[in-house]
């Protein structure tokens, strides 16, 4: 499969969860672009059979969760009838962002087929079980085989 993985990033984390998430999508054999919110290459996109979409955890604490710049994610291009699977990094308590990431998934017109928290000091906890099923899912709903 094409895979995009887009995400909008503050200090780093989110950007070095979206490039783990894309390594490990291209050692299982996918054709992976990795790419943030402003500088997303839009014919791949538009290509891509799946897309990971990514952002970070912002809120007060563990009040008002929310995914950051979710403005920025509003405005990228729509990923009409894709498989989007959401990542948030976080500090603290990711709370219900999830849930908000799906809303702009669906916004953006893609089919939602879930997500994962992942803390900021521990990246790569769960990480390749995640791409897995991500990559499993999507596969599912194209009805193609998740080799590349």
């Amino acid at each position: 499969m094409k895979v995009a993985v887009v995400y909008e990033s503050r200090t780093g984390h989110t950007a070095e969860l979206a490039e783990l998430i894309g390594a490990a999508a291209q050692e299982l054999g996918h054709e992976v672009g990795v790419f943030p919110t402003g500088k997303i290459n839009l014919d791949y996109l538009g290509d891509a059979d799946m897309v990971f979409l990514g952002s970070w955890c912002h809120g007060i604490f563990v009040l008002g969760q929310h995914p950051g710049d979710g403005g920025k994610l509003l405005a990228m291009p729509g990923v009409w009838g894709k498989p989007v699977a959401g990542f948030i990094s976080y500090l603290l308590a990711p709370g219900k962002v999830l849930d908000k990431m799906a809303d702009v998934a669906e916004i953006l017109g893609g089919e939602w087929i879930g997500g994962r928290n992942f803390k900021q000091t521990n990246k790569t906890n769960g990480l390749a079980g995640f791409v897995v099923a991500a990559l499993d899912a999507a596969e599912e709903r194209l009805g193609a085989p998740a080799e590349a």
